[in-house]
Formats: structure tokens, sequence, C-alpha cells
């Protein structure tokens, strides 16, 4: 089945963006992505002429322009909450089943296997101790009339929860609150799989996630299991 994968970044994530596209063409199979779109919140010429070097991806300009000194400013806030609008944007268009991911992952191998394109979505779910039972790091629309109306409702709550001011982050726990508030037919990957902070031999995706141990993103690039491919 042909899908999409779309991500969001901007120069700051440039370096995180190489990897994400080099590892993607290097380790996944392509024969079934239609694009690969990158949303574009504030790349440099000579990034989008790197990016474009690779077949099959597609920048797409945002009249955005985001810039983000430290995590969970403002520009960080507006490139994550953007991220559902710009998956919605992409089921419209193409009406193709579209995975949603952070353009801080590193692809270690395939993941197309794992999927149930049988199901409305799937979510990463987190089985371990965190603000939220769900990370939006990975996610995958892949029935595009349910998607579209569960996507509705979980930019509706990221508004919400924005609104009352009690996160730092919002994303995550909208996407949470809307699974509980709703009866989708969900498939759940974990989160060492799909989106892995501490990989491990099953892991398909790492995520170079910012946290206490690794803030700025030269110290991220430097991760035990992300020097491989850095190197």
């Amino acid at each position: 089945m042909k899908y999409n994968i779309i991500t969001v970044a901007n120069e700051g994530y440039k370096d995180f963006l190489k990897l994400f596209v080099n590892s993607l063409f290097e380790n996944v199979d392509m024969q079934n992505i239609n694009k690969v779109y990158v949303f574009d919140t504030g790349l440099s010429k000579e990034t989008k002429e790197y990016i474009n070097l690779f077949p099959n991806f597609d920048i797409v300009n945002t009249q955005m322009f985001t810039k983000s000194k430290e995590i969970h400013d403002s520009g960080w806030a507006l490139n994550t909450y953007s991220k559902t609008k710009f998956l919605k944007q992409t089921l419209e268009k193409d009406s193709l089943p579209t995975f949603m991911i952070d353009s801080d992952c590193i692809f270690a191998e395939g993941f197309e296997k794992l999927i149930d394109f049988d199901k409305d979505f799937v979510a990463c779910d987190r089985n371990r101790d965190g603000f939220s039972k769900h990370i939006g790091s990975f996610f995958g629309a892949l029935n595009i009339e349910n998607s579209l109306n569960f996507l509705n409702k979980w930019i509706d709550n990221i508004s919400l929860l924005q609104q009352e001011g009690k996160l730092k982050h919002c994303e995550s726990p909208a996407l949470s609150k809307t699974i509980s508030e709703t009866n989708f037919n969900i498939q759940e990957i974990e989160e060492t799989i799909v989106s892995a902070v501490f990989p491990d031999e099953n892991s398909r995706i790492y995520h170079l996630k910012s946290d206490y141990y690794a803030k700025t993103v030269m110290e991220r690039l430097a991760l035990p299991h992300a020097t491989k491919f850095t190197k």
C-alpha cells in the first residue's frame, strides 16, 4: 500500500533533518512511499537544496519562520503544534495513509510491516512514567475519513490545553485526551519500537528527544545510539 511520511523542520533542526532523510533513504524500503513531505518552517536555501537531492522528497512552503533558542520556547511550540494541521492538509490533498514522524528521529530499520492498515490510525504508546500515555512523535493516519475526524478533535484539544496554560507541552497530552474521549479503531505500538529514546535491538526508529541528559542539538546528536549514524 502506498503511503506518505511528513515531518516539520526549521534551520535549527537541519542536522536532525539530514539524519532523518539519510537514514530513511538508506534503511527503509522506499518502494511503497509515495512522498516524504518536509514542511519548511525556516530552512535555509542550502538545506533545501540538499533535501531536494533525494528522490520522492518534497519541501512544502508553510509561510512560517520559526526559531527555537531553548526547549519548549515559543518557536518550538509553533513548530510542534503545527504538525497536526500539516498532517490534515496532506490527508485532504493526497487521500493516502500518512505517517507523521518528528524530524529528530533516525530510521534504524523499516516500520511498514508493523502497521495494521485496517485500523483507523496508529499511535505511539509510552510504556513508562511520563506526562502522557501517548507521544505524538510517531502517528499514522490510516483510514482517511476517520483519521480526519480524529485530527479535528486532536487539534481542538491542543488549543484547549494551550488556553488552560497548565502544561509546557500540549501535543501528546492532547493526543491521549482525544483517544480517551473517542472510540476509533486504533493500533498502538510501543515507544521503544517506533520512537525509542533508549533503543534496543527491537527498535525501528530512534528518537533523539531533548531531556535533562541531552538538552542541546549537539548533545542529542552525541548520544551513544546516535553516533554510528552521525559519523
